[in-house]
């Protein structure tokens, strides 16, 4: 047997704020296939602060579906797996559970070390309270009261490139240093120190026996140059003990884990990196997994990973902090249904109150995707902030091509409809051209990130298995034009001899074509002047291999960007109607 299936049984673990998740994975005729799923209620919260009752539970729902055997009387974790069929081989294991750290950002320059601490901050799971540099105003002791009054659980200490500024740099980190020891012990907050590497042991120096601190690879280690991966494995170590000391639980996971444990947005970007380099390289793989604390935005570029974790934003307990990034008639905006605010906004916090429930009522339902849309978008925009400027494009701009794009997330993968869960993502995220929508149904794509470490085989072969949902190709067409006014013209010849569908496609339509998943076709599109599918610019026509879905192949022609009717009336018509020509609605 090849190296590759030394571990034929793995389990993947995700402990999320809500749900803990467990996937069982076994060999089958020489290819790793998803086995069983379960879901508990995870339990690092009140009243418990216990993450492995939510993960015992998620366990035994997997012993009640597979009938194996997978902890023994002593609720120790059977590894290996024996001859009898109990237990497994290796358990990969990630978390997005637990407080975020409260971090105050200390750099040189506002637009250089500044930006660059500022995008490692947003790629993982904590909260900036407050940000001092080297051009700050203030003076040093308002810089030093700033510090104590915020709090901090960390402070993130970076500036100068290797072998650049010196006694600037040491300025910043006495001042760290002063404002540490002033809290009182056991309140300290950790120190991660990422800049000019030449200075790290006068780092340590300054800060002594009194304050630990974690050296990290310098986020600059040149002017044009910026590495934030190094810096991210790190400080995700630093988070994981913080956790670990509060939280009772992810001791034992990671012993189990033997060292797979990651943070489930760092195993997220993993895959949409992965994605970025098998499919088309000229174009990005982008993902999207909607929590209830926090909303993950991934992007890679030809292997280039921009990711992040906006934990302000999310359809739980992040709730309350979309109010601070739109009003609430961002949100009414999407909905097919006259609703009032005060509506809108009690659902809101009732759901922040109680993020595990689940919409019950058609108005609860329009409400919960409507914030779905907007949490997207609001955590869109601030994550493309710190995009590259890739193929020309400002992060103001339209979309830039992507190819896939993969979603996650209960909302998503719970929607009555797999029309439903196409239009969010259609609405949200606004693709341009042509991309294909996958949604991840068990949440699956942070248990192959952490696989992919010991176990690559195995996260290309259950990406294959089919156990992600495609929702089908969607074609966007870029432009604006009159509603009514032909853009497209198209012919689709199915591969299985189907016969095949010709027509034109009008400005403002959403339509859809009957192509299954597993089946495919051949599509020429033929775009009128101005018009954009694609192809290289407007007005530009092709033909390409499309793939079918769950929802088949989809023609968004209401122009790129989308906008939507200020009467009110004709706005929720236009919901109305594109829901149910999606297939979101019956």
């Amino acid at each position: 047997m090849s190296t590759i299936l030394d571990a034929e049984t793995f389990l993947a673990i995700d402990v999320g704020s809500v749900n803990t998740r467990a996937g069982l994975f076994d060999v089958v005729d020489g290819r790793y296939r998803l086995v069983a799923t379960s879901r508990a209620s995870s339990t690092g919260g009140a009243p418990l602060f216990d993450i492995s009752e939510g993960v015992r539970m998620a366990l035994d729902q997997l012993r009640a579906i597979t009938g194996r055997r997978l902890v023994d009387e002593s609720e120790v974790l059977v590894m290996p797996s024996t001859r009898d069929g109990a237990g497994i081989d290796l358990l990969v294991a990630t978390t997005s559970a637990g407080p975020k750290m409260r971090t105050v950002l200390v750099g040189l320059m506002p637009g250089i070390s500044g930006e660059s601490a500022r995008r490692l901050a947003v790629s993982a799971y904590l909260k900036v309270v407050a940000e001092i540099g080297l051009m700050d105003r203030r003076r040093e002791e308002e810089q030093i009261d700033l510090i104590l009054a915020s709090r901090p659980d960390l402070i993130l200490v970076a500036g100068g490139t290797d072998g650049g500024a010196s006694a600037s740099v040491l300025s910043m980190v006495e001042l760290a240093s002063l404002a540490a020891g002033l809290m009182p012990e056991g309140q300290r907050p950790r120190i991660v120190y990422a800049g000019n590497r030449q200075l790290a042991a006068s780092v340590v120096e300054r800060f002594g026996d009194r304050i630990p601190v974690t050296l990290a690879p310098n986020l600059r280690p040149g002017l044009e140059e910026e590495d934030l991966g190094p810096a991210r494995r790190h400080l995700a170590e630093v988070i994981a003990q913080t956790r670990a000391a509060r939280v009772a639980g992810f001791d034992e996971l990671a012993r189990w884990s033997g060292g797979y444990l990651l943070p489930t947005a760092d195993a997220f970007g993993r895959v949409v990196r992965y994605l970025s380099r098998v499919y088309d390289r000229t174009k990005g793989a982008f993902g999207v997994d909607l929590g209830a604390s926090q909303t993950t935005i991934a992007a890679a570029f030809d292997g280039d990973l921009c990711l992040s974790v906006r934990t302000d934003l999310g359809l739980g307990s992040a709730l309350p902090g979309l109010l601070k990034h739109c009003t609430l008639s961002k949100v009414t905006r999407w909905l097919p249904v006259d609703l009032e605010e005060d509506q809108v906004r009690d659902y809101l916090y009732n759901k922040w109150l109680n993020p595990g429930t689940l919409p019950t009522e058609p108005d609860d339902l329009h409400i919960e995707y409507a914030l779905a849309r907007q949490v997207i978008r609001s955590a869109l925009f601030l994550a493309r902030a710190g995009w590259p400027a890739v193929r020309g494009q400002h992060a103001s701009a339209q979309m830039p091509p992507l190819e896939p794009i993969i979603a996650s997330g209960g909302a998503l993968s719970r929607a009555p409809r797999p029309g439903y869960a196409a239009l969010v993502l259609l609405d949200a995220l606004q693709p341009v051209g042509i991309s294909t929508l996958v949604l991840d149904p068990y949440g699956l794509t942070p248990a192959l990130g952490a696989a992919a470490g010991p176990l690559p085989m195995a996260t290309v072969q259950v990406l294959e298995s089919g156990s992600f949902v495609s929702l089908g190709t969607a074609v966007s067409v870029v432009g604006k034009g009159r509603l009514g006014r032909p853009v497209l013209r198209l012919r689709l010849d199915r591969e299985d001899g189907g016969g095949s569908v010709e027509g034109v496609v009008r400005f403002g339509q959403l339509v859809v074509l009957p192509l299954s998943q597993g089946q495919h076709g051949r599509l020429t599109l033929r775009p009128e002047r101005g018009f954009d599918v694609g192809f290289g610019g407007p007005g530009k026509a092709g033909a390409l291999r499309v793939a079918g879905g769950a929802v088949g192949l989809i023609i968004d022609a209401r122009g790129r960007p989308l906008q939507l009717s200020t009467d009110p009336v004709r706005r929720r018509e236009s919901n109305q109607k594109w829901m149910w020509d999606i297939g979101g609605q019956t």
